[in-house]
């Protein structure tokens, strides 16, 4: 049966069968979020490119509705964004209120820009009759572009992914472009092709600031290999952007688990959101699930947080689940040498609030399945480091399925800890989400149990709350 398959998510969104990658058009709309998505209709592999699409109200169930935008003689429909046209600035609506554009890659003998349009909540598009709207001939890789409104300018503005910077473009109308400035270049991009750039302005937690982010996704040499998602602060002036880091600055990655890529935002949101491919294009082809092949990871709020100068990506799951059945123990000690172990379910969040007390410096959290499977997340603050182990279960299908993650704790001790478990994924949120890690598992049984330990001193706990989450499809 359908969404019942061995290692099929439960709490993320997939596909009922076949291909999908990269998040597109993510878009709110008369009360719908819009996911698009890459998918191949055909197959389970990278090919065929459409976008798929699905809806939700609230950012976790979601419904699928098939194919948008399918290839035509222009190429296949690489990825984009979409926005809502709120004031025909297009003109392409009958209504002065608008509709929803959608401005994507077509991926043919080049790499060129197109917009559609839709009337009817996305269900059906219709294809500008002039694309491209930016042609392209000279540049190979020329993709991905986000979209959204720059009040201050009174225009749109375009990030576009360029091989190894980014190119910022500008319109009145979602139709007639203009360069404005280019960035990164002289900021190192390794062996990997910058991709899916995004551009936020988002708030600075405990002040009344806002600032802007410029997300870029890297096709390799991630933090623990393959493709990851990092991040520049700074400012934009409706044409450039001016950033805070220096080349020799350390990269900061938005989440330094091996499985999350191509991230980007959803548009007309009080509040921002987005979501990431929850997936590593070093084995995406050779997961071993069927008849669906990768997952999205759960949708995240944003926000920035300061310390020490520097401004930190941090992220909150979103997890609507009005049913969820919760167990909650307070004041719990862990010795060094004697685990404590609870029963849990496999699709569960699982949250410790570590006391200001406690005096452990190095200690563990084991997922242990039915069959004494055990994937662990180990927390070491004299090395300012945290590991997560996944050598159980599925791990030969792929030489670059690594069984070690490693992660940089940004010299915060850990106060708190968030983990979300789904049938084939491990999700997991340190001080609030300012770390965060995202890795695929695949046991070969069902978790059952969690348990804690410590190394080298008492590790004190103000709560352990593990909270039972239903599947998304029943």
């Amino acid at each position: 049966m359908l969404y019942q398959e061995k290692h099929r998510p439960q709490l993320h969104f997939t596909p009922k069968e076949n291909w999908m990658n990269d998040p597109n058009g993510l878009v709110y709309y008369e009360e719908e979020y819009h996911l698009f998505y890459q998918y191949n209709p055909h197959g389970n592999d990278h090919a065929n490119m459409n976008w798929g699409h699905a809806t939700s109200t609230d950012l976790y169930h979601w419904e699928e509705h098939g194919v948008a935008l399918a290839p035509d003689e222009l190429g296949t429909i690489f990825s984009g964004s979409a926005v809502v046209d709120k004031n025909n600035t297009s003109g392409l609506f009958e209504s002065d209120a608008g509709g929803l554009v959608a401005i994507f890659t077509h991926d043919g003998a080049s790499q060129q820009q197109s917009i559609a349009y839709s009337e009817d909540k996305g269900r059906t598009w219709i294809k500008y009759e002039g694309n491209p709207v930016i042609p392209n001939t000279e540049i190979k890789d020329f993709r991905d572009p986000k979209v959204s409104w720059h009040e201050e300018s009174k225009q749109w503005v375009m990030v576009l992914a360029c091989g190894d910077h980014i190119q910022f473009y500008g319109s009145p109308n979602l139709i007639d472009w203009t360069y404005l400035s280019s960035f990164g270049k002289e900021y190192p991009s390794y062996i990997g092709v910058w991709e899916c750039p995004d551009l936020l302005y988002l708030p600075v937690e405990n002040s009344s600031k806002k600032e802007w982010i410029l997300i870029v996704s890297i096709n390799a040499d991630g933090p623990n290999g393959g493709s990851a998602v990092y991040y520049f602060t700074g400012s934009f002036d409706g044409k450039e952007f001016h950033p805070n880091e220096t080349p020799q600055d350390e990269l900061k990655w938005a989440d330094a688990g091996k499985d999350f890529y191509a991230a980007v935002s959803w548009d007309n949101t009080e509040d921002t959101y987005w979501v990431g491919w929850m997936n590593n294009w070093q084995y995406a082809g050779v997961v071993p699930v069927s008849p669906w092949r990768s997952a999205m990871s759960l949708a995240r709020k944003l926000s920035l947080f300061e310390k020490d100068g520097s401004l930190l990506l941090k992220q909150e799951a979103i997890t609507a689940d009005n049913s969820r059945e919760e167990v909650s123990y307070k004041d719990e000690t862990v010795h060094p040498g004697k685990p404590e172990s609870y029963e849990i379910s496999d699709t569960a969040q699982v949250d410790l609030q570590v006391s200001t007390a406690s005096a452990s410096t190095k200690w563990s959290v084991q997922l242990v399945t039915d069959q004494d499977e055990a994937f662990r997340l180990e927390l070491d603050y004299k090395e300012d480091a945290y590991t997560f182990y996944r050598t159980d279960g599925l791990v030969d299908f792929s030489a670059d399925f690594p069984k070690e993650i490693k992660g940089s704790l940004h010299g915060m001790d850990v106060q708190n800890l968030k983990v979300i478990i789904d049938r084939s994924s491990a999700e997991i949120f340190l001080n609030d989400g300012l770390t965060v890690s995202t890795n695929l598992i695949y046991p070969e049984g069902t978790v059952t149990k969690l348990e804690i330990s410590t190394v080298n001193e008492t590790l004190q706990l103000d709560t352990v709350t593990w909270t039972k989450l239903h599947s998304i499809w029943k």
